[in-house]
């Protein structure tokens, strides 16, 4: 039992280490040996553990999916039940889209953990590998699709069209962009990091901001 505890340190020490240091130079960058060192581990343990430098990087992209899914999907599942049961229209989908964006807010600007994933995830957005689909498939595709569903019923426009899907990721970007360009509104703000009040103003703004594209009018495009 022992050895086996020891042994799953071992693969979430190289995990964590992978997380870092892959989201700091990139893939090809990253010699396994850089990370056994971080990790405290004997380099042969990332061969012995995941088959390799592929094999421990994809294991690194589904701990983050997971520990998102963690957040992601409970809240997910309670916004789903809250739309399901009540009238589509307006006034649920307000509601639904406040409460999405109250808890991307707990999990992305509030949290320490996103702040060490931001770099992988931000870095499969811009050259995805097939490690992406793993992110995509395990927590962004039904979240994503959810929102799109909540906003559709809201508006009067189809789901699964490409109006909804937009109106979707801009809400979600509208949350995200505080953690991707966190550094910019740090400047501007002139902290080093989010005060209680930015957080309380961020409270008031996002949730509001977002409910807002219920009302957006989109012209000159085909009904």
């Amino acid at each position: 039992m022992k050895e086996k505890n020891k042994g799953e340190r071992t693969k979430l020490s190289l995990i964590e280490a992978g997380i870092e240091l892959f989201g700091e130079h990139g893939f090809t960058a990253t010699g396994t040996r850089m990370i056994a060192e971080k990790a405290g581990a004997n380099i042969s343990a990332i061969q012995y553990y995941f088959g390799g430098k592929e094999g421990l990087y994809r294991a690194a992209v589904v701990h983050i999916a997971e520990s998102i899914g963690g957040y992601i999907n409970p809240l997910a599942a309670e916004i789903r039940k809250e739309f399901e049961k009540s009238a589509a229209g307006r006034e649920v989908a307000a509601v639904c889209i406040k409460k999405a964006v109250t808890g991307l807010m707990n999990m992305m600007i509030k949290s320490e953990g996103p702040r060490r994933w931001s770099l992988i995830i931000l870095r499969e957005q811009a050259k995805p590998t097939a490690a992406f689909d793993i992110l995509y498939e395990s927590v962004m595709k039904e979240a994503h699709g959810l929102l799109s569903r909540i906003i559709a019923a809201g508006t009067g426009i189809e789901p699964d069209s490409a109006e909804a899907h937009l109106r979707a990721h801009a809400v979600i970007g509208s949350v995200l962009v505080f953690l991707s360009a966190r550094e910019t509104a740090l400047r501007r703000l002139g902290t080093d990091d989010y005060t209680e009040e930015h957080l309380r103003l961020l409270d008031m703004l996002l949730p509001a901001m977002a409910v807002s594209t219920l009302d957006a009018e989109i012209y000159g495009t085909e009904p």
